[in-house]
Order: structure tokens, then sequence, then C-alpha cells
């Protein structure tokens, strides 16, 4: 059976397309790249989302889906997955996350305080003990090793460990920018298709539209904006703290994550997903 897409549909996705392929041509990606990409994110799309009442999905059907031809479907499912640090620079950033969620482990100024190193009588959190509260496969030195080679802690010679708060704004790493530019794309646009197709109940997708402004009247409101968002992240994150730590203690391992932007998106976290530390 034929669909009809509307032409609002197709205008909606060329016009998204428009900045992706900027972003290709400033970092040397042609069409032909892009398309190889396309057709991989086609096939496992189609493969793990697209089956008939739970059979395993056939090459043929994939080719009829997603019009790749099937030589190609068999060659990039045979393809072995490529290695990526996802799962490193998620745990670093929900170790920060903790850390900021943590009241005990702010001062008055919601500033983050030093922690020791080790589990100590005078102090209730530790950095080893907050890292296993994160993850149980990764050892603590060795996160702490890679935070300190990355510039966001600092272990003083009274054995205390500092969150250092200029590496809380986004760092100059490509790889770092990369990793956390795919999470947000991915899971916005994710919210807005859930909505777009009907999914019940709707994910918040909300913004704020005006013209007709004036290149001063844009600063001001964009600090307003940015101290607003700060706001609103802070009250998310303390919140998700404190729901993990709770199921932390209770031994539990709950399967979902969450996205909270301008938009509020949740999904079961994969199997090669950071299940600890993704929300």
């Amino acid at each position: 059976m034929l669909i009809n897409t509307p032409d609002s549909i197709i205008s909606a996705i060329e016009h998204c397309l428009k900045p992706i392929a900027r972003l290709c041509i400033h970092f040397g990606i042609d069409h032909r790249n892009l398309s190889e990409m396309l057709k991989a994110a086609f096939v496992s799309v189609a493969k793990q989302e697209f089956q008939v009442n739970g059979k395993s999905q056939t090459d043929s059907r994939i080719a009829l889906l997603t019009g790749v031809h099937r030589k190609d479907v068999r060659r990039l499912l045979g393809r072995v997955p490529e290695k990526t640090t996802n799962r490193q620079q998620g745990l670093i950033a929900n170790l920060i996350a903790q850390w900021l969620g943590t009241p005990e482990l702010l001062n008055e100024d919601g500033e983050p305080k030093p922690m020791p190193r080790n589990p100590t009588p005078n102090y209730p959190t530790s950095f080893i003990s907050l890292v296993e509260t994160l993850t149980n496969d990764i050892h603590p030195r060795a996160l702490m090793d890679e935070c300190i080679n990355r510039g966001i802690i600092k272990l003083t010679d009274d054995g205390m460990v500092h969150l250092i708060v200029e590496s809380l704004v986004p760092a100059d790493d490509l790889d770092e920018k990369a990793h956390f530019f795919a999470q947000n794309i991915h899971d916005n646009i994710s919210a807005a298709e859930h909505n777009l197709n009907g999914g019940q109940p709707p994910f918040l997708d909300r913004f704020v539209w005006h013209e007709g402004l004036t290149e001063a009247d844009v600063k001001v409101i964009a600090a307003a904006a940015r101290k607003a968002a700060m706001n609103a992240l802070k009250q998310v994150n303390n919140q998700a703290v404190h729901y993990k730590q709770q199921h932390y203690n209770d031994g539990a391992r709950p399967e979902f994550k969450i996205h909270f932007g301008t938009f509020f998106y949740s999904s079961r976290s994969l199997p090669n997903d950071t299940d600890d530390s993704n929300g």
C-alpha cells in the first residue's frame, strides 16, 4: 500500500536537514558519506522497531520498508559497531549532576563543596561512595583519573576532591561536544516525532517565538532565558538525583531514562546505553 506523504512533513524534514548539511560540509562529510549513514539508520530502525507480531525481521522486509537494496541491508547488518565513548561521557556527566544535586555537597550559595576521596566518619559522602552509586563496573579510581585528566576535578594534598567550576562550562573538547550534540538533538527530535505521530501521552516540547525585536532586546531576553532555564534544570536535576539515590538504597535497577531541556523525553535504556548514567 502506497502512503501519501503530506507535503508539510516533507517540507519539515527538508528544513531540519539544512543544519545537518551545514554541519557535514563544515567537517568535510559529503552527501555520499551522509547517504551511507542514512542507510544504516534506516536499516537499524526498521530492524528494531518495525517487526511484524514480534517475528524476526527479514532482509527482504527491511529492504521493502526502507528502499535500501537487500545486499546493502545484509552488509549493514553484518557490520561491527564502532567503539564510542558514550558510556564514559555519560558517566562523567552524571557524576557532575549527582554532585550538584546533593544538598550536603553544596555550600550556602549552591556552589559545590569538596569531598574526601575515601569515606570518613566526618563526611557522609565521599568521591568513592558517590561513584559507587552510579556504576558497579567501572572502578572509582579509573573514573577519578579520567576526571583529573580532563580538568573536571582536582585532588589536593589533604585528600579532598574538588569539582572545578570552570569545567561546568562546555569545553573545547570536540568529542565531548559531539557526544552531547547527538544526545540532545536525538532526544529532542524523538520527543517531537512522538508528538507528530500522535503518540500518547504527548511529551513536553514547548518554545517561545517572537519577531520584531531589537538586538538590545534580544540580549536582555537571552539573559533572562538563561537564568530561568538554569533554575528549571537545577530543580529537575535535584528531583532526579533524589529518586536515583532512593532506588540505589533500595537495591533497585530502574530501566527508564529522561532528557529535559525545553522539552522532556523518556525511553527505556537500550542494552548498550549507559544504563546507570542516563537518568
